[in-house]
């Protein structure tokens, strides 16, 4: 083969072999760019392309595998410094504490805020004055005071859910008793109280009351949709300060046009129940306070208080029996308005 045609094929396979290299390179280039990115390749043609293309999973998920270092092997440190070695068991039972205090605190949660759903629907307030010396010591003693309501039927159909009325009345009562007396109140039934309220008065209404069975109960109440007329608020036993025995029947009257029409009515009268006494002079600082036991004008939702004076009166009283059934021993030693 002469020299010119060698020079032929040579300038022909640098022509062809060039390009043909470069292609297998790029070729090459691609494979490998094309398998180390696959996942950011694929994910790019299905998310952006709309192509039906699986997308392997990253090595994304790799990155966990560090957990092995994580605070371990510091567990596994103090272990080694105890010379004995009954070390590791005793530090494992520390380790399964925590997990055992964490469940209590999601089962118990949840559950709680239910009862804090409560027939209240918000928390009651008072306003409680200090107190020092006796007082004090009585106002820490805790007594509970068992109560029995009866419905007249004016109420029970101005008031379908009468039931849940009276639960949520006594509840606002017990608060505030709770938090200027310590003493609760415990509602333990509720009746329908069949009485023409028309033409009776107060007086009379506590006496038919107290016809009635108790059935366990320390008090009973009356709860009538007979308005308070602005010196009546009802009437209730009131025990003299010598007697042995706090009162125990009292017939509560409505205020209304308000949100809670019987409650400032119900604190007095159980107020009297353990010797409060009325203030009617409209002179005096209890008065002039809006004491629940005085007859002062009150603006609707404004905060409930008793004077220092009745409070007193009842804090001294607070741990005395009530006075038996009529059946038993008929007391009505000093009924007051």
């Amino acid at each position: 083969m002469n020299r010119a045609r060698l020079l032929a094929v040579g300038k022909l396979l640098l022509l062809i072999g060039i390009p043909t290299g470069l292609i297998g390179t790029l070729f090459g280039a691609g494979v490998h760019c094309g398998v180390s990115n696959r996942a950011a390749i694929t994910g790019f043609e299905r998310d952006v392309l709309g192509l039906d293309v699986d997308v392997p999973s990253t090595p994304a998920a790799k990155p966990p595998e560090s957990k092995p270092p994580e605070s371990k092997p510091p567990e596994s440190a103090p272990p080694e410094s105890a010379p004995p070695e009954s070390a590791p068991p005793e530090s494992a039972p520390p380790e399964s504490a925590p997990p055992e205090s964490a469940p209590p605190e999601t089962a118990t949660k949840p559950p709680e805020t239910t009862p804090t759903e409560t027939p209240l629907e918000k928390p009651t307030v008072t306003t409680a004055d200090p107190l020092s010396g006796d007082l004090a010591a009585k106002l820490a003693m805790p007594v509970k005071l068992r109560i029995k309501v009866l419905i007249d039927d004016e109420m029970i159909a101005a008031h379908p859910d009468w039931i849940d009325y009276t639960q949520r009345t006594v509840g606002a009562a017990s608060q505030i008793y709770e938090q200027q007396f310590g003493i609760s109140l415990e509602l333990v039934g509720v009746g329908r109280w069949s009485v023409v309220t028309a033409g009776m008065s107060a007086e009379q209404l506590l006496t038919e009351l107290r016809t009635h069975p108790r059935d366990g109960a320390d008090t009973m109440v009356g709860l009538t949709a007979r308005p308070l007329d602005g010196s009546i608020a009802g009437e209730a036993e009131t025990p003299l300060p010598e007697s042995a025995f706090n009162g125990a029947y009292g017939i509560v009257y409505s205020v209304p046009n308000t949100r809670e029409p019987h409650l400032r009515t119900l604190l007095h009268e159980v107020g009297h129940m353990f010797g409060a006494l009325d203030v009617t002079d409209p002179s005096d600082p209890a008065f002039e306070a809006a004491s629940w036991m005085s007859y002062a004008p009150v603006r609707d939702g404004q905060t409930p208080w008793i004077d220092a004076t009745n409070r007193a009166r009842i804090l001294e009283r607070k741990d005395k029996p009530f006075a038996p059934e009529p059946a038993a021993a008929p007391v009505v030693e000093n009924p007051t308005l």
